[in-house]
């Protein structure tokens, strides 16, 4: 006799037993009895799948913005992000913040997951940051707070602003497979009748750059929030856990927005306040409330200030060749043999050029380094779109800046100028600048005027050092410091190799601002009448002191500091400058810049914002103060400007 082994004589059975239990059981045979009655299955209740919402905190909630600083890794990111499930955050992603390198693509397959499960709401962001205001009608500049007296010839194309959030949508959906609800609005800028054209694509609030408590515009129509910013340094967010998170916590209330630049600053904030105490949520979340968090301030909006964008020759000009290509469009379009690829092809190009950077680097005030790029690729932009529809570009397209190109407005600031003497590089700088951003006011009490007016820097190589001379319109010593003055703090940063990468950019801590990466620095050397302190950068790790040599007087209105070559590398031939003056609070540190001045702060400090501390800066030959530090106002980081020998 054959036995079956025990897979086979199971791997038989089994179909039989499934049958019989889809039969149900079978009746005894030849009994003559009737069947037994046939009794359903039990079937157990449905269970529902498992929801897609992450997991979530009890206790308050606290509405995140995160706009990812420059030096956040996406992929790290991501997965941080991964790893606290119940963390909930609105971002704003930045331009080529996804790399097109593997780790970029996996950044973005894993942020598409997080976005999927709703854990991460995006943003919309128009890539192109246009200055909607202008882009609607040009005449808007008349309601500009700085006074805009030339104005081009007029611009309206309120079309193309709904073009740009309808194309930016599309791609959004593409990317994220949601629609967006809300958007992260360019340059600080709102008039009023753009807000109707954002509702017609389903949006449903939108965020400008942060401020120090979460605000929301007084506009009964449409939510427009600013989000409070946390703040830097374990003490000072300690300080502010106290003060305003742990009463909310107290009182179960809502708070936010709140902006950070890294998601690890809500690790440190969940430290504070113990895990699972408060619910992180996306800022749409908190703008669904009805009534809105009791924590936002109501605000009138900001004041208009669009005159970097229009008003100088140049870009004035740029406004005038906007136009006719524009019109060039139109007229293509209502030609009857338009091809509708070659249609949509030409208005991406003209949206290009409407880019809100090309005309902030514009004109006299504009980036002296990059003006020439601007132009020549703004003016490429605008010849690729005749090209495009198969025409000759016009005389003014092919004119380009050449006419409206010179001259100024009566507002442009004198150029630095740099001169040798033997082994001496010596800079000059502007008279009388010492008002910031040409708005800040002296503290309140009596100052000798041109006591933080920088007007000559040197660098005078000797025998075994190196001298960094400094020479201001006055100085006076209330603070009876023994160098012999007391007012003005002075960084200056020096880059030894002009590689990107071989520096720093962030610059000194208590200093906010950065550098350009060809500008990252070695060195810095920060002087005040108690003396200097010569730092090294490390990357990844605070600056570390190298040095602390002594201040002397050198003349009536001057200083020195002699630094020993060893100290140093290479030749000062090759080095680049990056020169700061600040007011020296009687901590040490820079002393602030407050909306009213004070004995103990300047004034001018525009609403809302976190004004830099540089009360003068070093500039080359055609790079304007006003125009490097007034980019606090529309959200923006400070860029310290740098010279170098000519």
């Amino acid at each position: 006799m054959r036995f079956l082994s025990k897979t086979a004589f199971w791997t038989t059975l089994a179909p039989l037993a499934l049958l019989t239990s889809c039969l149900g059981p079978m009746p005894p045979r030849g009994d003559g009895r009737p069947p037994a009655p046939i009794v359903p299955p039990v079937v157990a209740p449905e269970v529902p799948p498992p929801s897609m919402e992450p997991p979530r905190a009890e206790g308050p909630r606290v509405g995140v913005l995160w706009v990812p600083g420059p030096r956040v890794d996406a992929l790290m990111s991501a997965e941080y992000l991964a790893q606290h499930p119940a963390w909930r955050v609105t971002a704003v992603f930045p331009d080529k913040f996804f790399g097109e390198d593997e780790r970029g693509r996996r950044a973005k397959t894993l942020f598409q997951t997080l976005v999927s499960s709703k854990q991460v709401e995006v943003a919309l962001t128009l890539p192109h940051r246009p200055m909607m205001p202008l882009l609607m009608d040009t005449e808007d500049a008349r309601l500009s707070e700085s006074t805009v007296e030339a104005r081009p010839p007029r611009f309206a194309r309120p079309e193309d602003v709904m073009e740009q959030i309808d194309l930016a949508r599309a791609a959004h959906r593409r990317r994220w497979r949601v629609s967006p609800a809300g958007l992260a609005l360019p340059w600080d800028a709102v008039v009023g009748p753009e807000i109707s054209l954002w509702s017609r694509f389903k949006l449903r609030w939108a965020v400008l750059p942060s401020s120090a408590v979460p605000t929301i515009l007084d506009n009964e129509r449409f939510p427009i929030v600013r989000a409070a910013r946390l703040p830097a340094g374990t003490s000072a967010r300690r300080a502010w856990y106290k003060s305003t998170l742990e009463p909310l916590i107290k009182s179960s209330s809502t708070y936010g927005p709140l902006q950070v630049d890294a998601l690890e600053e809500l690790g440190a904030l969940e430290t504070l306040t113990g895990i699972g105490r408060v619910q992180w949520a996306p800022v749409g979340e908190l703008l669904a409330e009805d009534p809105l968090p009791a924590c936002l301030t109501r605000v009138p909006p900001p004041p208009l200030d669009l005159s970097p964008w229009i008003g100088e020759p140049e870009e004035n000009r740029a406004w005038e060749l906007l136009g006719v290509a524009r019109q060039a469009i139109e007229s293509y379009e209502n030609s009857g043999d338009a091809r509708v690829n070659v249609l949509d092809l030409a208005k991406k190009e003209i949206h290009a050029a409407e880019d809100g950077r090309i005309f902030f680097d514009l004109g006299s005030e504009g980036n002296a380094d990059r003006g020439g790029d601007v132009r020549r690729e703004f003016l490429a932009t605008l010849n690729q779109v005749y090209r495009l529809m198969d025409r000759p570009a016009p005389p003014e397209i092919r004119q380009g800046f050449a006419r409206g190109a010179a001259g100024g407005n009566g507002d442009v600031e004198p150029d630095g100028t740099f001169e040798r003497a033997g082994s001496v590089l010596r800079w000059r700088d502007a008279r009388s600048d010492d008002r910031g951003p040409g708005d800040y006011f002296y503290p309140t009490g009596s100052h000798p005027a041109g006591s933080w007016d920088l007007r000559t820097f040197e660098i005078r190589p000797g025998e075994g050092v190196i001298t960094f001379y400094y020479e201001f319109t006055a100085l006076s010593n209330p603070g009876r410091a023994p160098g012999g003055f007391s007012l003005p703090l002075v960084d200056t940063y020096i880059d030894i190799n002009q590689s990107a990468g071989a520096g720093a950019q962030e610059l000194l801590p208590g200093r906010p601002g950065l550098v350009e990466a060809t500008d990252a620095w070695e060195y810095a050397l920060t002087i005040d009448g108690w003396g200097g302190r010569l730092w090294r950068s490390s990357l990844g790790e605070p600056p570390r002191l190298l040095a602390t040599p002594a201040v002397k007087r050198a003349g009536p209105g001057a200083f020195a500091v002699d630094v020993p070559v060893s100290a140093l590398r290479g030749s000062p031939e090759a080095w680049g400058f990056g020169v700061a003056v600040m007011g020296r609070g009687s901590d040490g540190r820079p002393m602030p810049v407050a909306a009213d001045p004070a004995p103990a702060a300047f004034g001018g400090a525009a609403a809302d914002r976190a004004a830099p501390p540089y009360i003068d800066l070093l500039t080359p030959s055609g790079v304007s103060q006003r125009r490097s530090l007034g980019v606090y106002k529309y959200g923006q980081d400070v860029t310290l400007p740098f010279v170098r020998a000519e």
